[in-house]
């Protein structure tokens, strides 16, 4: 494995154990190498194997077993998980046999309603920035997303930002920050006007929509992301875990 420090090492690792899982490297109920022996393997620390390894079993694709050691769970389709695809949409298109391109609808700041104070756990009036993007399918309108976020996090000019990278990639560039864990909530929904014509769907079509905020390590709130999926060329199944700060809204 190379490793490029321009990228934190533990994110490096988490991906490239997850990478095998997904591809069955690593299958369902494989006990996993010890911490040394991936550490010796990959040429990092045990310290940073360890980090990559709590990302990974807070996304519950792996158990750990108290003298035993860690094992594969069932969670054979890891990348088509709901909890993935919900800040990977472009590799959820990709995964289903698609072309994705995004386009950015508006990037604003504006102060925080009282739900978004309450769900980034910042004062009602306080700064956000709002993202609202069309993911596209094939040049096929799947999702609409409006992803907000504590507008503090952000060291550049709104200007500046390119609201046409994936969600990851957008707070690790401009926050310097890493999505952990998420909490969701997701229920069936009839769209408003505006996300009918923005999904190209006709009257009556009911829509998926998924409410979710993303955490860091510590816990802070990063997002809070409100996406209608109207789509049906996507497949992927739930993946879900309980977190003691998530907030139930």
């Amino acid at each position: 494995m190379a490793i490029e420090r321009h990228v934190p090492v533990a994110e490096q690792v988490a991906i490239l154990l997850h990478g095998r899982i997904a591809d069955g490297t690593y299958a369902p109920g494989d006990r996993l190498p010890s911490e040394a022996e991936l550490a010796d393997e990959l040429a990092v620390s045990r310290g940073t194997v360890r980090s990559a390894l709590a990302v990974l079993a807070t996304a519950g694709l792996i158990v750990r077993r108290q003298g035993d050691g860690t094992y594969v769970t069932g969670v054979m389709s890891a990348e088509r998980s709901l909890m993935h695809v919900m800040w990977e949409f472009t590799r959820a298109i990709e995964l289903s046999g698609h072309v994705p391109s995004i386009r950015v609808v508006s990037l604003q700041q504006r102060p925080a309603t009282e739900k978004e104070a309450a769900a980034l756990n910042i004062g009602l009036g306080e700064q956000v920035l709002s993202v609202l993007r069309v993911i596209h399918a094939d040049e096929r309108p799947a999702f609409l997303s409006t992803n907000v976020h504590p507008a503090n996090l952000f060291t550049q000019a709104i200007d500046q930002l390119d609201g046409s990278i994936e969600m990851r990639r957008f707070l690790q560039r401009y926050c310097n920050r890493e999505i952990v864990c998420g909490d969701m909530d997701v229920s069936a929904a009839m769209p408003s006007a505006e996300v009918r014509d923005a999904l190209s769907l006709g009257a009556n079509v009911p829509v998926l929509l998924v409410e979710s905020v993303f955490y860091d390590a510590d816990g802070r709130p990063l997002v809070l992301s409100t996406s209608y999926y109207g789509g049906d060329k996507l497949s992927f199944h739930d993946v879900r875990r309980s977190y003691p700060w998530a907030k139930t809204r």
